[in-house]
């Protein structure tokens, strides 16, 4: 078996995504052939055998912007003194994963949801009493313990999608923090506008966290439908969580 169907298999059997790129064509370039490929896998060349450092760098950076889309397609890439490389970038798809932080009333039915449209779900929280099978009979993951810390260990790709519903702004920040910087496609954080706001400000003054990373967390979380009960909370957080999956334009309550 070559290394490259070895790291196939791997990443398969290990549940990630990746970016097989293959070059189609090479115009004025010696040193890259077409058939080539390259595996990227987190922003990392796994194996390759295009054997220029340069269209090697290039794929790497093109890879992420289409592993965000989750579409494959066929681009022309330009490198500097080298020629010009058609390149298909192939996206394999890890199942998009839900994270619920907090395994509170909100969390039941956003599971239940979140299963029929078909993410793998770790849900966590520091409360036995909440935190478990018989609450969570269709979660692929229940973990006890730290929240924030929990989500410091844990892998976080962009196929990840983090809720925080804990039980207050104490439990929320600390797991912000963790995850504010990650790869994760969405991050939202339930909570009034009033705390919300508190929070980031807080952010801004005591950590120094640039605003365009701020920007990213979806808070207050949901679209803005209205919702009064928990069910209907857990489907407007969904919705979100579909929208920014999908790229589509319906209204979120925090203004994105």
């Amino acid at each position: 078996m070559s290394a490259l169907s070895e790291e196939l298999v791997r990443i398969s059997e290990q549940g990630l995504s990746a970016v097989l790129a293959t070059i189609v064509e090479a115009e004025g370039s010696d040193r890259v052939q077409a058939g080539a490929k390259c595996l990227v896998v987190d922003g990392i060349t796994e194996t390759e055998t295009i054997g220029d450092s340069r269209a090697v760098e290039r794929i790497v950076r093109e890879s992420e912007a289409i592993l965000s889309g989750e579409k494959s397609k066929l681009v022309l890439i330009e490198i500097p003194e080298g020629g010009r490389l058609q390149v298909f970038f192939e996206v394999m798809l890890a199942p998009p994963k839900l994270i619920v932080v907090g395994a509170g009333h909100i969390a039941v039915p956003l599971v239940q949801i979140a299963k029929v449209l078909d993410f793998h779900v770790t849900v966590i929280d520091d409360r036995l009493l909440y935190a478990n099978r018989d609450r969570f009979p269709a979660a692929d993951e229940v973990l006890v313990g730290d929240m924030a810390q929990m989500l410091k260990e844990m892998r976080i790709t962009p196929s990840c999608y983090i809720v925080l519903i804990t039980r207050g702004h104490k439990y929320d920040e600390p797991c912000l923090r963790q995850i504010l910087h990650s790869k994760a496609k969405y991050i939202g954080m339930i909570g009034s506008r009033r705390r919300i706001k508190a929070c980031f400000q807080r952010f801004r003054d005591e950590e120094k966290i640039a605003e365009e990373v701020i920007e990213r967390v979806y808070a207050p979380i949901g679209l803005d439908i209205a919702t009064e009960t928990p069910a209907e909370i857990a489907l407007s957080i969904l919705a979100e969580v579909v929208k920014v999956r999908r790229g589509g334009k319906a209204a979120s309550l925090s203004g994105h």
